[in-house]
């Protein structure tokens, strides 16, 4: 998978996962967590995501969980796509059985009005 696919903080108010991360573990400049704290507040999806992520008792395992968390949302909405693009008709077969006996009668009358002017 891409990085692409797998970066939901991405375009979010400019904030990298890096620096979030940064922000959790507390290793920024008090200029640079303020810069941080107000893309925070300006964004509901990074304060959620912040919020989420500062619950989490071990911050070493912080970047497994957003990369896990990346692939669960891409197979998702990989799951929602494919079946938006090809939608299963319920009772196929039974629309597959009518059309050919609606087709079969077409047929049979269509022979029997020809015999009946000819014959």
């Amino acid at each position: 998978m891409s990085d692409k696919l797998l970066d939901i903080l991405k375009d979010q108010a400019d904030i990298s996962e890096q620096e979030l991360m940064q922000y959790l573990k507390g290793n920024l400049t008090p200029e640079e967590r303020h810069e941080v704290e107000k893309r925070l507040a300006a964004s509901d999806m990074l304060a959620d995501a912040e919020e989420g992520l500062s619950q989490l008792k071990n911050k070493e395992n912080v970047h497994t969980v957003v990369t896990d968390l990346n692939k669960q949302l891409y197979e998702q909405l990989q799951k929602r796509r494919h079946k938006s693009k090809y939608p299963v008709m319920p009772n196929q077969s039974l629309l597959i059985i009518t059309t050919f006996l609606i087709l079969v009668l077409i047929v049979i009358a269509f022979v029997v009005i020809y015999k009946m002017q000819n014959g």
